[in-house]
């Protein structure tokens, strides 16, 4: 095709098909900034969460209600942030105790033995203190962490 036989958009639009995907160096610059500019801002939010968290300042979620569990028993509950276990245990009519469901030795799952008032690691009999989660006996290295429990109203919040 000669120039004069070419189409109107050739002329008003001249550029080469084969052109078209080239990038140039300012735009790859451009790209490559604000893809790390946007990286930056999506962990600096994500590190800094739960400052934007309203709904749960202070760390506190609410794990169940007074009625839920009959005294001398337990509830196993999930933890709403880090879906980790956590065993809630009602001792007397008003004192409720939380902990990690994980035993401190290689991560089995303890459950409450009300009988013997103790927590009870059954891979490798390891046994914990219901009232504070301490080792009493076998290879856990280190209590059982704990949660704070507060109660208001009917409802039991762990924190």
């Amino acid at each position: 095709m000669k120039k004069k036989d070419e189409p109107h958009y050739k002329k008003v639009f001249p550029i080469e098909q084969q052109e078209e995907h080239k990038v140039s160096r300012r735009q790859f610059i451009s790209f490559v900034g604000m893809g790390s500019l946007i990286a930056i801002a999506l962990s600096w939010f994500k590190v800094n969460e739960k400052l934007f968290n309203s709904e749960n300042k202070n760390g506190e979620f609410k794990a169940a209600t007074t009625n839920e569990i009959p005294v001398g028993k337990s509830k196993n509950i999930s933890h709403p942030e880090t879906h980790k276990p956590i065993i809630l245990i009602h001792l007397t009519q008003d004192n409720y105790v939380a902990y990690s469901q994980s035993c401190t030795h290689l991560m089995c799952p303890v459950h409450y033995n009300n009988t013997k008032q103790q927590l009870v690691c059954p891979c490798h009999e390891g046994y914990f203190d219901v009232k504070n989660g301490d080792v009493l006996k076998g290879p856990p290295p280190k209590p059982l962490p704990s949660y704070d429990v507060r109660i208001q109203g009917k409802n039991i919040y762990l924190g």
